[in-house]
């Protein structure tokens, strides 16, 4: 019986993201060689919960799904690349959510079912915390690359691994549907937001 326990929650996008965003890694790998999140598979994280007491946080997962049942299934773009700074010695280049009045009021909605107070930039990251002479050769290639894609996500994806176990890799444990029909019970949020700024990705691997 696991006695602590990490779960992720992302949201995972089609196929063909993840099959791009792939492609996009491994170009870079080319370039500046192996580096952290290479192997990482295409997805926006939502909630990391680490070292978690697992006969307590099992339950209270599963009951998340009375809750985002209600939300409705969310439509997001792709929209190009930017990147997030992390001090001055190291950058994280990632595929961009297009923003919009209702995508994001759909993750406000998302963040008080879930109880998350953090601010959050909701984006797919192709390289994880490089450091700055890396960047400066993958940018200009990133920079000038134009990338629209639609795809509709469906549900949480909540991932769990075992906290002090040697190697341990990320395995599924539930997916919480969303359920709901497309309409808007709260405000839209405030342009302040939703204003990107320095974040971080989980890795998978």
């Amino acid at each position: 019986m696991k006695g602590y326990t990490d779960f992720l929650m992302l949201l995972s996008p089609s196929d063909k993201v993840k099959a791009v965003v792939h492609d996009h890694k491994f170009y870079a790998a080319k370039i500046i060689g192996n580096y952290e999140s290479m192997h990482a598979t295409a997805h926006i994280s939502i909630k990391m919960m680490h070292s978690q007491k697992t006969f307590l946080t099992e339950p209270q997962i599963l009951a998340f799904r009375k809750r985002l049942c209600l939300i409705p299934p969310v439509t997001l773009t792709i929209d190009g690349f930017d990147y997030f700074n992390h001090g001055e010695d190291f950058k994280t280049i990632y595929a961009r959510i297009r923003n919009s009045p209702e995508t994001g009021h759909w993750f406000k909605m998302l963040k008080q079912h879930l109880h998350i107070k953090e601010f959050m930039v909701p984006h797919i990251t192709i390289c994880r915390n490089i450091p700055v002479a890396d960047f400066e050769q993958l940018w200009p290639h990133f920079k000038a690359l134009v990338w629209t894609e639609t795809f509709t996500v469906n549900a949480l994806t909540v991932l769990q691994r075992e906290t002090f176990a040697s190697f341990a890799k990320w395995e599924p444990f539930t997916e919480l549907q969303f359920e709901g029909k497309t309409q808007y019970s709260l405000a839209p949020p405030k342009p302040s937001l939703i204003k990107p700024i320095q974040s971080q990705q989980t890795s998978l691997f």
